[in-house]
Formats: structure tokens, sequence, C-alpha cells
């Protein structure tokens, strides 16, 4: 489940906004982090965005395991939710471009997953091996789990809860942005098909959104040093 669980983050958050972004306007970017923390927050006071999906998250037999804010993506917030019973992990996230939408998550124990969202954006974007995403922009919180549980591959499954669920956020992250790093970031046929997708056909904005893009992932160069 570890890997899946950060998808959105990973992948969404990170590159599908920035290639919208991009690829409408060709400016320069941030490098996406390659690390990041969960740092836990009042409920109270930063969670109440997903008052409704914690209701029906929990009527569907989840139970919170927190809320947390991301120092790395200034203005992302998570909150997570687990059902022990069928190894699925929900989590719900505040964005202040993508808005908020929802991952149901689940991974088997040797290393099978899949990821079902009703996020916005990023659907277009390769996936590591062994990972599959299906999108659903918009769709509600009972059809990202009927999804989820007659998609994923047979189990067993690893369990996620609160006792592990930052720890394994965190390192699958960055996981996950190292593959990205070694595939030199975006490739351009991703770019060219989210570009596709936003009805953006100009090769010439396609081309200078894939180098600027790729650019954020060049280790720097010293003077002196080969």
């Amino acid at each position: 489940m570890e890997q899946l669980v950060v998808g959105i983050a990973g992948v969404l958050i990170v590159f599908g906004i920035i290639m919208r972004i991009l690829a409408a306007s060709c400016k320069a970017l941030l490098k996406p982090p390659l690390r990041i923390q969960l740092v836990p927050v009042d409920d109270r006071a930063k969670g109440r965005f997903a008052d409704s999906h914690r209701r029906e998250l929990e009527g569907l037999g989840f139970a919170p395991i927190g809320t947390f804010q991301i120092p790395e993506m200034r203005g992302v917030t998570v909150v997570a939710f687990t059902h022990v019973a069928k190894s699925v992990c929900a989590v719900v996230y505040r964005h202040p471009l993508a808005g908020v939408f929802m991952d149901m998550a689940s991974m088997t124990e040797d290393n099978r997953g899949l990821t079902v969202t009703n996020a916005p954006m990023g659907g277009n974007l390769d996936q590591p091996p062994g990972r599959a995403k299906v999108y659903l922009p918009k769709a509600p919180v009972r059809t990202l789990l009927d999804r989820m549980l007659a998609e994923r591959p047979a189990g067993p499954y690893r369990r996620l809860d609160q006792s592990n669920f930052v720890r394994v956020f965190e390192s699958e992250y960055a996981h996950e942005m190292e593959w990205r790093k070694r595939r030199g970031g975006p490739t351009p046929e991703e770019v060219r098909r989210e570009a596709h997708a936003m009805g953006i056909h100009s090769e010439q904005t396609i081309q200078k959104a894939t180098e600027q893009l790729r650019e954020q992932y060049r280790e720097p160069t010293h003077p002196g040093v080969r």
C-alpha cells in the first residue's frame, strides 16, 4: 500500500499541476521536493475541509489516522484514514490549486497495488513499475472504495495504520520521486499527453514545457568539478 498512498502527493500535486501551469504559460518552475515531512496538526484547526469525507468514511468502517501538513508543499494538508479489516487506506488532500480530492489505496505483501482517486488531473502520467492508478474525477467516496475492492490485485495485503502511516508516507514519497528523478523528470510523451488533454497541441509549447520541467532534475554543475 505504501507507494500508492503517496501516489497523488508525488504524482498529481507535483507533476499534474506543474505541467498544467507550465504547458499553459511556459514559465520557470521550482524543483519538486525529493523528500517531504508529514507534520501533525490539530484536526479542528486544519482538517475541517475533510469533515464530510470523514463522516462518510467512518460510516464505511474507516478510522482516522490523523491530519498533517507538508512544509515542503506550502498549503497542502493531508487527512488520513484506515480500514484495517479491508486493508485499504483513504487519504484526503487539500491543495491550493487542485482543491480537495481523495485517494483509496491498497497494496499486497509482495509489493503490487492499486490507487483509485477522484483527483481532477494526473491521469496522463506514467506510474512506477508494479503500481496502477485509476482516475475517476469527482467520483464519490463509495464509488472509489467499490472500484478499489473490485480491481485491486489478490492479497494478502499490507496493513497501514496510525503506528506507521507517517514513516511509510514519507519514505515511499521519496522512493517514487527518486524513480522520477532517475528518468530525468517527466518524459516528452507524458507532457504531450497532459497538454493534449488540455487542448494544447502546439509542439513548440510542449517541447519548451518538457525542457523546463526536465531541467529541474538535472544535477547542478560546479566550476572545476567533473
